[in-house]
């Protein structure tokens, strides 16, 4: 995440002195009264109502003194986006943990100093409660534009919001869906709710009490990968071979990128794959090679039956020899650090991947199948499959780690023979190993000091060895 919003994420919330100012939320018999004031006295009138939306009133002394409108955060926004660092699809899942403050009125027969930021900084420290009371769960982070050619912002910064980047001066067309200029650029402010919020938003799962917040079936149709990566890893799909008929509608390399792009994109089963073509606009769809009929405009999306059809009948050597070259194209920049693990699924797929240690993106990848009929027979299938991709995958400067399983003399030598290195957990089960590893450790320096009876502990518990060239 960029400094920006990591300076954001640090600070704790401003101590709210209450004084005689009272938050509360507003019911449905309030909601007129609070519109009609809105079109009165905000420059840009009262918000029309989307999605989930809460209207706080900041009383004083018995009487409304100030009023805010909550609502959806903005889909999307460049430099949030980037200040955040989430992808695409956590972004389409996740948007309901932002919301925006899209009125902010002090009433004019009320104002007196410094009422704008108190009010603001008690409001934003009553939201997370009352957003749960009001839709289920609790908001992680809000944010707010102001007009630069108008406001300075002055009661924002003082109740510790930040300045997050300038937009672009559009404004979207609801009726016909598409953004037109309208030459008057906003500043982009944000506030944290959660002091948690920069990592939570970027995790792999979220916790279970903000699921009501999550959109998990996003209609989010932006494909995970640039359009050269686009391109390179269709090209390589192309020489995937074409295990069906010839009567097909689709090429092969056309629904394995679909697979690809709906897998990065978040989709677990066939049938949310499928539904992810569905999505795609015509641009998407000439960008991953589906035909185009007659008219000009392109097939419908495939049935969940081509893609099956397609799945069952593919070489899985093939497909992983595929995507390898296209992973190791770049094997130059190849992390140090490497990890190795296999999965079954439904004790018949086997996929093995190489993966970075700090982002887990793949490196490498291996797919077998076969029915094991017992764990003995698991586990000689993952190793042969990790014998394949040590031999097949660029490892220069690379350092590969895994479980005991690998720790084998067979594998050692074809990661040391593909230029990298082994560290491979060491166990029990192999007692000659385990002694020798002890005998070494007991007569070299170590590298962090500590006494035999220690080491030795270490060891018979899982220690590491690490091949010597």
């Amino acid at each position: 995440m960029n400094s920006k919003l990591e300076n954001v994420f640090a600070e704790d919330p401003p101590a709210v002195v209450l004084g005689k100012l009272e938050v509360v939320t507003l019911g449905d018999e309030d909601l007129p009264r609070a519109a009609l004031l809105l079109e009165e006295e905000h420059y840009l009138g009262a918000a029309r109502p989307v999605g989930r939306t809460l209207v706080q009133a900041v009383h004083h002394q018995g009487r409304w003194v100030a009023l805010l409108v909550w609502g959806p955060g903005a889909l999307r926004l460049v430099d949030r986006d980037a200040d955040i660092g989430w992808t695409d699809s956590q972004r389409a899942e996740r948007i309901g943990l932002i919301v925006q403050n899209r009125r902010f009125l002090v009433l004019a027969k009320t104002r007196m100093p410094n009422l704008a930021s108190r009010a603001l900084a008690l409001a934003v420290n009553a939201l997370p409660a009352a957003w749960e009371q009001a839709h289920g769960y609790r908001p992680l982070l809000a944010e707010t534009f102001t007009d630069i050619e108008a406001f300075e912002g002055t009661c924002y910064k003082a109740a510790a919001w930040q300045p997050c980047g300038i937009t672009k001066g559009f404004t979207r067309e609801h009726r016909a869906d598409y953004f037109f200029r309208n030459n008057r650029p906003k500043k982009l402010w944000l506030r944290v709710l959660h002091r948690n919020a920069g990592p939570m938003l970027c995790s792999i799962e979220m916790p279970p009490q903000y699921t009501a917040g999550l959109n998990l079936n996003s209609p989010e149709r932006a494909l995970p990968l640039r359009a050269r990566q686009l391109e390179s890893l269709r090209d390589v799909l192309r020489e995937v071979p074409d295990p069906r008929a010839r009567n097909r509608s689709f090429p092969c390399s056309s629904l394995l990128l679909l697979i690809a792009m709906a897998l990065l994109a978040g989709r677990k089963s066939l049938a949310s794959i499928q539904r992810y073509g569905q999505m795609l606009t015509p641009k998407q769809r000439a960008t991953l090679g589906w035909p185009s009929n007659r008219a000009g405009t392109f097939r419908p999306a495939p049935s969940y039956s081509a893609l099956y059809n397609l799945l069952c009948k593919i070489d899985p050597h093939g497909f992983a020899a595929a995507l390898n070259g296209w992973l190791s194209a770049p094997h130059g920049t190849l992390p140090r650090g490497l990890a190795i693990d296999g999965k079954y699924v439904r004790n018949i797929v086997l996929t093995l991947c190489l993966s970075e240690h700090e982002s887990g993106a793949p490196a490498g990848i291996a797919i077998a199948t076969q029915a094991p009929v017992s764990e003995e027979t698991k586990k000689e299938g993952e190793l042969t499959c990790a014998r394949r991709l040590y031999a097949t995958t660029p490892l220069h400067g690379a350092t590969v780690t895994g479980d005991a399983l690998n720790c084998e003399p067979q594998s050692i030598t074809l990661v040391v023979e593909n230029g990298g290195d082994a560290l491979f957990q060491l166990k029990g089960n192999q007692p000659s190993a385990l002694q020798y590893a002890m005998d070494v450790a007991a007569k070299l320096p170590p590298l962090l000091p500590f006494n035999l009876t220690n080491c030795t502990t270490v060891a018979k518990n899982g220690g590491f060895i690490r091949s010597m060239r």
